[in-house]
């Protein structure tokens, strides 16, 4: 369960962000965007008695996911815009155990074969208000993250899973400073939230280009942090997800 301090905190930034001074131009406008994002991972999980390292005991290397994004925005001052992201970490790794591991309720013995599957999926609902929409524009909001996951670690003489899923409120904040004249702009965005011993922070700097049919590119460097401690099957995780990402971009 998501304790109430941190949901109040953001549920405090957001109302205070509808009473700032909205400086928009905007009347109304779509934006989307989908890309691939090269990830890179490291950390420990622990679903059992034994804490266990992706890289060296389950072998998860590089791998490219997903990325999808869509916002609407309004001219409205008292109405925040809206905006949905959504991205995966979905790999397959093989290895060879150089010790023996235990995990959710299973053993592992040394020298042995194990294949791992790990999927999680973030979607992200967020509201936010324009507090800058100029040459330099400023959001800041309040995002309700859905994380869904699984690990499973399989080998031919054993098999054992560990779900988890949770919704999380985080505070959002994006910039973006566009260059006049030249459809160049460069941004960054942030959310996350820390509470008891979980954390949950997304980060992406990027720069990107756009044509005057609304039409750009965007390429930047994506990282995730996701700590968790006693979440459904999972006892602890600290993954760290990180490395560039390319997109493509739509306004209307």
């Amino acid at each position: 369960m998501i304790h109430a301090r941190p949901l109040a905190a953001g549920v405090l930034a957001l109302s205070l962000a509808s009473t700032a001074p909205v400086q928009a131009d905007t009347l109304f406008g779509v934006y989307a965007g989908a890309g691939t994002w090269q990830q890179g991972y490291s950390g420990d999980v622990r679903s059992g008695i034994s804490t266990v390292d992706i890289e060296d005991d389950l072998g998860l290397d590089d791998d490219d996911s997903v990325i999808l994004y869509a916002a609407l925005e309004h001219g409205v001052p008292v109405l925040p815009n809206v905006r949905a992201q959504y991205y995966t970490l979905d790999v397959d790794a093989d290895n060879r155990l150089s010790r023996s591991i235990e995990f959710n309720g299973d053993v592992f013995s040394v020298a042995e074969d194990v294949l791992t599957m790990v999927d999680l999926t973030q979607t992200d609902a967020v509201l936010y208000y324009e507090l800058l929409d100029n040459v330099v524009s400023l959001d800041l909001g309040l995002s309700i993250s859905l994380v869904e996951g699984s690990i499973e670690v399989a080998s031919l003489s054993a098999q054992s899973s560990a779900d988890f899923d949770e919704v999380v409120p985080m505070l959002y904040t994006a910039v973006r400073a566009d260059l006049p004249f030249t459809g160049l702009w460069v941004g960054a965005q942030a959310q996350g939230i820390s509470y008891d011993d979980n954390t949950l922070i997304g980060f992406d700097a990027k720069i990107g280009y756009k044509s005057s049919v609304g039409l750009g590119i965007e390429a930047g460097y994506r990282a995730v942090q996701i700590e968790l401690d006693a979440f459904d099957d999972v006892e602890l995780a600290k993954v760290d997800v990180k490395g560039p990402y390319a997109a493509i971009n739509f306004h209307f």
